[in-house]
């Protein structure tokens, strides 16, 4: 009986989205299938047109955050720990900051204040890592990675392209600390508050790379056609 439950459960969770894809690209068909006609007017086609982009928007979203959904699952153990790792780090940071300061030592305050930057974007990174993309380890393990170096030229080459998309992210989430532009403060993680990142991030991100599309192609863009996924 309980494995025959199970397998109904894991069915009707898949159904929705792969309803709303196959919803989503029958549309896109009809529409380009429209768009095709030599005897459409001009703004039946621009109509057309703007649908077709909100169409691949909604569709590009629903993947999106899909994906998001498994990779949540299949790497919320290793973000956990180590955003309390990356808590515990910035904590200390800040108190050897504090000690510095008391003993008026430039050189001190400055290492520690450096120290202290640098954690604070350890832990924006295991916060805000997109959840639509594999993990990148903050702290992996270094037997794994001396695994790596020894190990096949794909391997090597991996490890090299992980430590690129680290750097990368990391100076990304400088940048927005830097700005003052994070969606929640450092003050609220260390005190333990929940911090939620939902798919609207994601679906917002889609949506302004669709647009800047449209600007590179001349084209106005209306909202009124877009919809929730």
């Amino acid at each position: 009986m309980g494995k025959s439950r199970e397998k109904v459960t894991n069915k009707v969770s898949k159904k929705p989205q792969g309803v709303l894809s196959a919803k989503l690209k029958k549309k896109i068909r009809d529409v380009e299938r429209l768009l095709k006609r030599d005897s459409l007017n001009g703004t039946t086609r621009t109509e057309n047109e703007r649908k077709l982009k909100a169409l691949k928007v909604q569709l590009a979203n629903s993947s999106l955050n899909l994906q998001a959904k498994k990779n949540a699952k299949k790497y919320h153990m290793v973000r956990f720990f180590e955003k309390k790792k990356a808590v515990r780090k910035l904590k200390q940071a800040i108190k050897t900051l504090e000690e510095a300061k008391k003993t008026e030592v430039k050189k001190d305050i400055k290492k520690a204040r450096k120290s202290v930057k640098f954690c604070e974007i350890d832990l924006v990174y295991t916060i805000m890592f997109p959840k639509n993309e594999k993990y990148i380890s903050l702290y992996p393990n270094p037997k794994d990675e001396d695994k790596q170096l020894t190990s096949t030229p794909q391997a090597k080459a991996g490890k090299l392209a992980s430590e690129s998309l680290r750097r990368e992210k990391r100076k990304e989430y400088e940048r927005l600390i830097e700005e003052d532009k994070l969606p929640f403060t450092l003050e609220d993680v260390l005190a333990g508050k929940t911090i939620s990142l939902d798919s609207e991030v994601l679906t917002a991100k889609m949506e302004q790379e669709i647009d800047a599309e449209g600007e590179e192609n001349g084209e106005e863009e209306d909202d009124e056609f877009l919809e929730e996924a």
